[in-house]
């Protein structure tokens, strides 16, 4: 079978896809064969798949996005509730496809997006972009199609809006002091042993002699420390209360 029956059957299996899952399958199954043919240092089949994989990726745009368009409402004890036309949210429909929502979120923007007019361009812009591949003889890269479908997006509708910075002080107001290993490791041990459901008597007869001193001495150095533990939050917990 030649490659350009493949490339068209794919296609073609790519456009009848109502589901986003159909659509992974096609999706990754061309990743995988993008990987052989760059093995195979064939360059003419590598074009081809890495197109499929990225009209792939696409097309799961197209579905993520109708899934949020596509509702239809019911009344379940008086309240309204939306769902999608097949029953399944759409987090339940990407997450049985294997598809975070960032990455749909993604192949949402390679489907050009929400308007009319930036899908149309977007679209236009991706058979552009995939016919110059294939003339120049250069597998597509995701990169150059966000950036072929990013530009005829912003043509149409115009640059999307400055985000604005954030001041010195919403800025420092939002840093958090990240947890570090030691806070995790203490923490974790006092819920360990608070919530140990064992009896500490029979624990002890059940110890090594040879590990007697060790561990009543590690005992004694932890009831030394948990009392500076349990002050000092204390003390934290008054100052957020005044």
């Amino acid at each position: 079978m030649s490659e350009l029956v493949r490339y068209e059957q794919a296609r073609t299996a790519l456009a009848e896809c109502a589901r986003i899952d159909e659509a992974s399958e096609i999706r990754d199954k061309a990743a995988a064969l993008a990987a052989y043919a760059r093995q195979r240092d064939d360059r003419d089949l590598e074009v081809w798949v890495r197109e499929i994989h990225l009209r792939a990726c696409v097309r799961i745009g197209v579905l993520s996005r109708d899934l949020d368009q596509a509702q239809t409402v019911r009344q379940a004890d008086g309240v309204t509730v939306r769902l999608p036309a097949g029953g399944k949210s759409k987090a339940e429909a990407l997450a049985h496809a294997g598809i975070s929502t960032s990455t749909a979120q993604r192949y949402e923007e390679l489907a050009g997006g929400r308007e009319e007019q930036a899908q149309a361009a977007g679209h236009a812009a991706m058979e552009a972009y995939f016919t110059r591949s294939r003339a120049e003889g250069e597998p597509p890269t995701m990169a150059g199609l966000r950036g072929a479908v990013r530009d005829a997006v912003q043509a149409t509708l115009g640059s999307p809006p400055t985000r604005r910075k954030r001041s010195d002080a919403t800025s420092a107001q939002a840093k958090v002091t990240p947890i570090g290993a030691d806070w995790a490791d203490w923490t974790a041990a006092v819920q360990a042993i608070a919530t140990l459901n064992i009896d500490f008597g029979s624990l002890a007869n059940r110890t090594p002699r040879a590990l007697l001193t060790d561990l009543r001495n590690e005992a004694r150095e932890a009831v030394e420390r948990l009392p500076i533990w349990i002050n000092a939050l204390e003390s934290e917990n008054d100052q957020q209360i005044a």
